[in-house]
């Protein structure tokens, strides 16, 4: 569930870029939020703005993982038309149970489960670091890249990376000390991997409902 303001109206959220969506964009997500799903041409007749202008943000909206696509049922001859739909509010990852019940497992065998955690995710992402197709990559774009492709939608002001969404959310509101210091081990792992005096720190949900992440490496 999005935060309430002081006024306790939901503010605009925010797309993978970390910024705040315009009241227009905002408007079509809320307005295919409250159907089950919605046709373009159904939200084109609800805002009166041009179809252009709608498909546009419905595309922006789909690639920040605020909506999916889905097929209508099938009218007569030819392929169904797409329809929008907004993922459940408490849609879960698959694995969050899984990683759940390993934070709790780790907890209970491991002298220092945290400590332990960091290294395992520290091997992790050097082994993600090995794999990346791009060898030359610096290691923050490196971070800001395997950060995306993982679903946190990373948003880069240069002093620190805001982390705007958690792929496990779940698993960490409840075991944050130890699926974050994974998290955490794993930037650093991929860091080291280009740059062996760097290190991360992150910081579970610290800012705007964000996790902040920053960067000790070159750049």
């Amino acid at each position: 569930m999005e935060n309430q303001d002081a006024a306790g109206e939901v503010p605009a959220r925010r797309g993978a870029d970390g910024r705040r969506y315009s009241s227009t964009r905002e408007r079509i997500l809320r307005e295919v939020e409250s159907r089950v799903t919605a046709s373009t041409s159904d939200i084109v007749a609800a805002t009166g703005l041009h179809e252009n202008t709608v498909r546009d943000h419905l595309e922006r909206l789909r690639h920040d993982g605020r909506l999916r696509r889905v097929r209508a049922e099938a009218q007569g001859r030819g392929r169904p038309a797409w329809r929008w739909q907004a993922p459940p509010a408490d849609t879960v990852n698959p694995y969050a149970g899984l990683a759940l019940t390993l934070a709790d497992t780790l907890s209970r065998v491991a002298a220092d489960p945290v400590a332990e955690a960091r290294a395992s995710g520290e091997q992790w992402g050097g082994e993600i670091a090995a794999q990346h197709p791009d060898a030359a990559a610096a290691p923050r774009a490196m971070v800001l890249d395997v950060m995306r492709e993982q679903g946190f939608a990373p948003a880069d002001d240069g002093d620190e990376i805001l982390l705007h969404r958690c792929p496990l959310l779940a698993a960490a509101a409840r075991r944050a000390d130890v699926v974050c210091a994974v998290h955490e081990g794993m930037i650093a792992g991929i860091l080291r991997s280009r740059d062996a005096t760097a290190d991360a720190t992150l910081l579970p949900f610290h800012a705007d409902g964000a996790c902040a992440l920053h960067v000790r490496a070159a750049s």
